[in-house]
């Protein structure tokens, strides 16, 4: 068997002797092909101020091609009904009806958004429910740099990763104690990790809610919009 064994090792040495790798770089580009809506506030034409943004990203059933089906749920929902807001709205469509929202192409398109209308850079909030708010804790990860405030509504992620959020993000968990989709200690462990890692951060436990209520419940609290625009980042983002 050793005698075998140190066979088999020679001749991996061996191949990989004549083993070549080279160097290369893509030049491909990240395609932004994404569908959005965008909601500016009634007095937007007529000034000349700087107006805060949210990221809205929706709930898993309104993926593809549709921007009709973003319509029917969340902040764009509330803003097909009348509700106007004092700051500007970009719901971005997850391409995929059964993958995670791509936040790479998510962040290009905010940035193209963010060039094209006239947005307080201290005052860029990300907020998504569901699939939406597995994007959301993704966002605030991947892009630490970019948000003032960060609503997840019956999320999940990777905890480990929460150390790469700034210190200066502020952070309102929402989740109900009877979501039978995505579990309330998916929420529980994210925030306990916030919390270890002394960030300024708020959960709110619903009881008796469910996954399809928690979204409104969330978005119904005149509390959260109070809190949401007074979350300001010191410096302006790069």
């Amino acid at each position: 068997m050793a005698v075998a064994f140190a066979a088999v090792v020679g001749m991996c040495g061996a191949g990989l002797a004549q083993a070549e790798q080279i160097k290369a770089r893509s030049n491909a580009s990240l395609e932004t092909d994404l569908n959005y809506l965008m909601y500016t506030p009634d007095d937007y034409a007529s000034s000349s101020n700087s107006y805060p943004l949210v990221v809205w990203l929706h709930g898993g059933d309104q993926g593809g091609t549709d921007i009709e089906k973003v319509k029917s749920s969340g902040l764009p929902k509330l803003i097909e009904g009348g509700k106007t807001f004092p700051f500007l709205v970009f719901s971005p469509q997850n391409p995929s009806e059964e993958l995670l929202f791509p936040i790479e192409k998510v962040e290009v398109a905010l940035n193209e958004v963010m060039s094209k209308y006239r947005v307080d850079r201290t005052r860029v909030y990300v907020m998504g429910f569901s699939r939406g708010g597995f994007g959301t804790w993704a966002m605030a990860e991947q892009f630490p740099e970019k948000f003032a405030a960060v609503v997840p509504i019956a999320g999940g992620g990777n905890r480990h990763y929460l150390s790469r959020t700034n210190e200066k993000t502020a952070f309102w968990v929402f989740h109900g104690t009877n979501d039978e989709v995505i579990p309330l200690s998916d929420s529980i462990v994210l925030y306990e990790r916030l919390v270890g890692l002394k960030r300024n951060a708020r959960l709110s436990v619903l009881e008796g809610v469910d996954h399809s209520s928690v979204e409104w419940a969330a978005l119904n609290d005149s509390e959260l919009w109070d809190w949401l625009l007074k979350q300001r980042l010191q410096a302006t983002p790069q």
